[in-house]
């Protein structure tokens, strides 16, 4: 496993008052929830807390997700967090091939940044390797390179 360790750079111009969405998949949540967890509480260490947080069964249902709070509501930054670890079918190759792709579309369609949380993996010793900031830390330095355009 890398040792990669995402910096935080100068996120002095993102105002604290703005409004991030959270889109958990509840499947593998022994894991998603960790992500969401950390990721808050690297956003409340930099005093950003307008969270809200919506549930979907799981990743597949993330990208219809993404569009429905897009049409109704007004966010600065979405992350989203799901983990799919791979199983004995091809299942595992859809899921995450098609989750991606529909992130990839609404990264592309809207001006919010979305952080693209996820963990493919072989095994559950892989996604404990890797539940760590560092994502997190990416989701805010992307909000300041956003806001610098």
């Amino acid at each position: 496993m890398a040792d990669y360790i995402q910096t935080l750079n100068s996120i002095s111009n993102i105002p604290k008052n703005i409004n991030v969405a959270f889109i958990t998949a509840e499947f593998n949540s022994q894991y998603t929830y960790q992500l969401e967890d950390i990721t808050a509480w690297v956003l409340e260490e930099n005093h950003i807390r307008n969270i809200t947080k919506y549930r979907v069964p799981g990743a597949f249902e993330i990208p219809a997700m993404i569009e429905r709070i897009m049409k109704h509501n007004t966010f600065d930054l979405i992350y989203c967090f799901w983990v799919v670890i791979r199983g004995a079918t091809s299942h595992y190759d859809y899921v995450c091939n098609e989750t991606a792709r529909g992130i990839m579309n609404a990264s592309v369609k809207y001006p919010t940044p979305i952080i693209f949380w996820i963990l493919t993996c072989e095994n559950a010793k892989q996604v404990e390797e890797r539940i760590n900031k560092n994502l997190a830390i990416s989701g805010l330095n992307l909000l300041q390179a956003s806001l610098e355009i």
